[in-house]
C-alpha cells in the first residue's frame, strides 16, 4: 500500500501492554463498537443457559422503541448507555440513551449534506460505519468521511477532522464510508481509514487529540472494518483497502503483510476472521473464493502467509462470518443469499442452507448458540454443530429492513431498523 509517511512511537509501550491487559485482551458485557470488543461478534456476559440454542424461548418481549434517524450504523453499549450513531435530514447525529429506559440523554450532531451513488440509493445515506468508544471518548466516521471525537458523558465535540483539502473529491469511498474506527490496544489511539478511490491513508490517530501517530498512504479505503488479531507472535492489524488485503503492526504501522485482492465496484467488505490456532486468518470478498492464509514470520520480521485452503461454493458479500462449535458460519452471497456452515480447517461445506434468504446477516456467537439476523428483519437461532440448516427458533423484530448488526444487553439484544431502535428481552 505503501510506506509509513509519518509516525510516532511515544504510544508503542503502551499500546504492546494492552495486548495483555488493555482492550483487546478484556473481557466484558459492554458492547463497545462494531462486532464486539474483539469484533468478532462473540458475545459475553448473557446467561449461561442462552449458550444452548435449544433453551432460547418461543417468543421475544418487546420493550422500549425509539425513532433514532435513517442509517445502518449498529448501536454500541457501554455501560448503562447506548450510542446510536445516525441521519436525521441534513444532519449525522450521535445520541446516547438509557439503555433501560431509551430515554435521551443527550444528542449531538452537525450537518452533513450527502448525496447518494445512483446504484446504491435503496440503502440510503447513511451513515454506515459504527462508533467505537473508548476510554471516555465515541469516535464516528460519517458517509462522507468526517471523523469526531465526542466526550461519552455529555456529547461535547472534543476534535474533529474532515480531510477536505487532503482528499477534495469528497466521495468517500464510491458507496460512503463503512469502515468502522478501531482503538488500538491501551485505548490511546484509533485506527481510521481516510480517503477516496483516487488514494487514502491508513491512520492511527492519538484519541485524544486528533493528531497522526502514523500513517500509510495508498490506494482508497474499502468497506472493511479493521480487526486486531496476534498472528504467529506479532501483533496486527488486518484490514482491506480497495485492491489488497493488509496486515500491519498497530503500534507502528509497519506493513508485515498484503496481498493484491479485488472485488466488482471495489466491494471490499468482510472481516477477517482470525482462527484459534494463532496462524490462520479466513479471508472473503464478493464474486470470490473464500479462502484462509496460514502465517508464519520471516526472518525480517514481517508475515509470510501460505493459501491453507481456498473453496469456490461459498463466496461472501456483505456479511461477516463468525466461528462457533467448531464451524464457520456465514451467509453467502450465492443462490440470492444463503446461510452456510464451513470447516475451519479445510474450508469443506457442511451444509448449505435454502436460497432466496436475503441480501445481508448479520451473525453473533454466544457459546454454542449462533443467532443472525437478515436484513428483512428475522432473526434465526441456530446451533452451529447442526448437520443441516434447521433454524430452533425465528423471531420478527422489526416492521422494516434491518442492516445494523444488533448488539446484545445483559437480558436481551438492540435492534436498529429503518429509523427505529427497539430493546428486544429474552425471557
Amino acid at each position: 500500500m505503501g510506506n509509513v509517511m509519518t509516525r510516532k512511537n511515544a504510544l508503542a509501550a503502551l499500546a504492546l501492554a494492552g495486548w495483555a491487559t488493555g482492550v483487546f485482551a478484556q473481557e466484558t458485557a459492554d458492547w463497545p463498537g462494531f462486532r464486539g470488543p474483539k469484533r468478532d461478534g462473540r458475545v459475553t456476559g448473557w446467561p449461561d443457559r442462552l449458550a444452548d440454542p435449544a433453551a432460547w424461548p418461543g417468543a421475544l418481549e418487546p420493550g422500549w422503541r425509539v425513532e433514532v434517524g435513517l442509517g445502518h450504523a449498529s448501536p454500541v453499549v457501554v455501560g448503562e448507555q447506548v450510542f446510536v450513531f445516525s441521519r436525521e435530514g441534513e444532519d449525522e447525529t450521535l445520541r446516547a440513551l438509557d439503555a433501560a429506559t431509551g430515554e435521551a440523554r443527550w444528542k449531538s450532531g452537525y450537518p452533513a449534506p450527502y448525496t447518494m451513488h445512483r446504484s446504491a440509493l435503496s440503502h440510503g445515506p447513511g451513515p454506515k460505519a459504527t462508533p467505537e468508544v473508548v476510554g471516555g471518548r465515541v469516535f464516528t466516521l460519517g458517509i462522507s468521511g468526517i471523523l469526531s471525537a465526542w466526550n461519552a458523558t455529555d456529547g461535547a465535540l472534543l476534535w474533529r477532522r474532515t480531510e477536505e483539502d487532503r482528499f477534495p473529491a469528497a466521495q468517500w469511498p464510491l458507496y460512503g464510508t463503512g469502515a468502522s474506527p478501531l482503538a488500538l490496544p491501551g485505548g490511546e489511539t484509533v485506527l481510521v481509514h481516510l480517503g477516496e478511490p483516487a488514494g487514502g491513508v491508513l491512520a492511527a490517530l492519538d484519541a485524544a487529540t486528533g493528531e497522526t501517530v502514523w500513517e500509510i498512504a495508498g490506494d482508497g479505503p474499502a468497506y472493511v472494518s479493521p480487526k486486531l488479531a496476534r498472528v504467529a507472535g506479532r501483533n496486527t492489524a488486518f484490514t482491506m483497502t480497495e485492491e489488497r488485503i493488509l496486515a500491519v503492526t498497530p503500534e507502528s504501522g509497519e506493513v508485515l503483510w498484503e496481498l493484491p485482492f479485488t472485488t466488482p465496484y471495489d466491494q471490499n467488505i468482510v472481516t477477517p476472521l482470525p482462527l484459534p490456532d494463532g496462524e490462520t486468518v479466513v479471508l472473503a470478498g464478493l464474486a470470490n473464493p473464500t479462502f484462509a492464509v496460514r502465517f508464519s514470520a520471516n526472518g525480517g520480521g514481517e508475515l509470510a502467509g501460505e493459501t491453507a485452503w481456498s473453496v469456490d461454493g461459498s463466496p461472501f458479500y456483505m456479511s461477516s462470518p463468525v466461528l462457533a462449535g467448531g464451524r464457520i458460519l456465514g451467509f453467502s452471497e450465492r443462490n440470492s443469499g444463503q446461510f452456510v456452515s464451513l470447516d475451519p480447517t479445510t474450508g469443506e461445506s457442511r451444509w448449505r442452507g435454502p436460497p432466496r434468504a436475503g441480501e445481508n446477516a448479520s451473525l453473533l456467537a454466544f457459546g454454542d448458540t449462533v443467532i443472525a439476523l437478515t436484513d428483512g428483519a428475522e432473526l434465526f437461532v441456530l446451533d452451529p454443530a447442526a448437520e443441516s440448516f434447521a433454524p430452533l427458533r425465528v423471531y420478527s423484530v422489526a416492521g422494516s429492513p434491518t442492516w445494523a448488526h444488533p448488539a446484545p444487553l445483559a437480558d436481551g439484544l438492540l435492534i436498529k431498523d429503518e429509523t427505529r431502535l427497539t430493546r428486544w428481552r429474552i425471557p
